[in-house]
């Protein structure tokens, strides 16, 4: 019974000691339970059995003392460690430096290269005007003239007696004046240019034969010297596929119109014999007249390179046209012996389908106040397909001969014509000065 009181005392003891204790610190108590759980919680009443405790939460919980392994009042800290250095990762293999060293310079390169082509292509933005003036020589070998003269020469002879014989020699065509004018409009990527050339040459016409009926054959010449002259206007859009400041490539497409004519009015026949028409030998004059119509698309590529002191701008364009041509021959003949006249005329429309192109090329000089010095060479060629004939054979006594007609329309068309057809060319050479607008600056 003496033992009982004084466990009973010892266990009141004890509870008042931590009460007291808990009551210094209320809300400092760790509770370490005997199956390891660790409560943080504030002690709001206890008796020598049981606790009851506030969480964190805010909600209450009773536990029996039995549970508890112990009661700390000062927070548990966690060890820290004695080396406070974070951990460090492994260190990379030379092959992994290796490859990230190259992996960066890659990058940077590509960075580099993004931005350098960010600054060519702000460089290259435009809003500029050029006006173009040249002058200069050129020279333009036709083929009309010769061609219907030998189209026509095949066909009288055989048309004609046995024995006549006429044979054009083809012309030298020799230079004369060349002007041009263009104006280009450049706005950033486009580049509009409309422009128009004119070139005017001479050329010499030669005929040789023979005239004569069955019974012989006498000697005949017809020559004559005469101008030839080339219109040209066209318009021309492009875009820049790679703007760079230095050097520029655009895809062209363009339409262009062509205007081409030869009067020979100076042209004389001589008949040193006999002719069918004649009973003794005549002279006279042959004036003849050429003109020819092209109009048509174009495509192709230019290409301009600006250097430190000067530019050059290139452009090649691939013709497709279409047109028509027509001769005017007048033949006026005279007998002085006999006093006998002969007129005749031939007359002869056809339509062209012709395919060419154009190269043209200048150098530029820069000067200062907006002005350039250029000079430059141009020059076009193209080959014809016929399509179409029309033709007109006559003379002041009889007129126009059915027969005469039909010979001479499957001749230009089917049989003589396409054997005859030669390549027409025009190239200049010019100088002149050009005039920029920067609307930018």
């Amino acid at each position: 019974m003496r033992r009982l009181k004084n466990k009973i005392r010892a266990a009141i003891f004890f509870g008042c000691m931590i009460f007291s204790l808990t009551s210094i610190h209320p809300n400092d108590q760790v509770i370490y339970m005997k199956d390891g759980r660790v409560i943080t919680a504030e002690i709001i009443s206890q008796t020598a059995f049981k606790m009851v405790i506030k969480l964190p939460d805010g909600s209450t919980k009773e536990i029996a003392k039995q549970d508890i392994k112990r009661v700390a009042f000062k927070e548990a800290k966690t060890p820290e460690p004695k080396d406070k250095t974070p951990a460090e990762p492994p260190a990379p293999s030379p092959e992994e430096i290796a490859k990230q060293e190259e992996d960066s310079k890659k990058q940077a390169i590509l960075d580099e290269k993004a931005e350098r082509r960010k600054k060519q292509i702000e460089e290259a933005k435009r809003n500029r005007i050029d006006i173009f003036l040249g002058t200069g020589s050129g020279t333009v070998n036709f083929q009309g003239a010769n061609y219907y003269d030998t189209v026509v020469a095949i066909g009288s002879s055989l048309g004609q007696d046995s024995g006549k014989f006429e044979y054009p020699i083809e012309p030298k065509p020799k230079s004369g004046k060349a002007t041009s004018f263009e104006v280009r409009y450049s706005l950033n990527r486009f580049v509009g240019e409309l422009g128009a050339s004119s070139i005017t040459s001479s050329a010499t016409q030669s005929i040789i034969g023979v005239d004569g009926p069955s019974s012989g054959t006498f000697p005949k010449l017809i020559h004559g010297n005469y101008d030839v002259s080339m219109k040209h206007v066209y318009g021309n859009f492009s875009y820049s596929v790679f703007p760079h400041p230095k050097y520029d490539v655009r895809p062209v497409i363009g339409y262009h119109q062509f205007w081409t004519k030869t009067d020979n009015s100076n042209s004389l026949v001589f008949g040193a014999g006999v002719a069918p028409l004649f009973n003794d030998q005549y002279f006279g004059t042959d004036p003849t007249s050429v003109a020819e119509g092209l109009k048509g698309f174009s495509y192709g590529i230019q290409y301009d390179i600006k250097f430190e002191k000067f530019e050059i701008r290139t452009g090649l364009h691939i013709l497709q046209m279409k047109g028509f041509g027509t001769y005017d021959r007048q033949l006026n003949a005279y007998a002085p012996v006999s006093a006998q006249t002969q007129a005749e005329t031939i007359d002869v429309y056809n339509k062209w389908v012709a395919k060419g192109a154009i190269i043209d090329l200048k150098f530029l000089y820069p000067w200062k106040y907006g002005v350039s010095f250029w000079m430059g060479l141009n020059s076009m060629s193209w080959t014809y397909t016929m399509s179409e004939t029309a033709l007109s054979v006559g003379n002041e006594d009889s007129g126009v001969d059915p027969q005469s007609y039909i010979l001479g329309k499957l001749l230009f068309e089917s049989l003589i014509g396409p054997g005859a057809l030669k390549e027409t060319k025009a190239t200049t050479i010019q100088i002149g000065a050009t005039y920029s607008y920067d609307f930018n600056k």
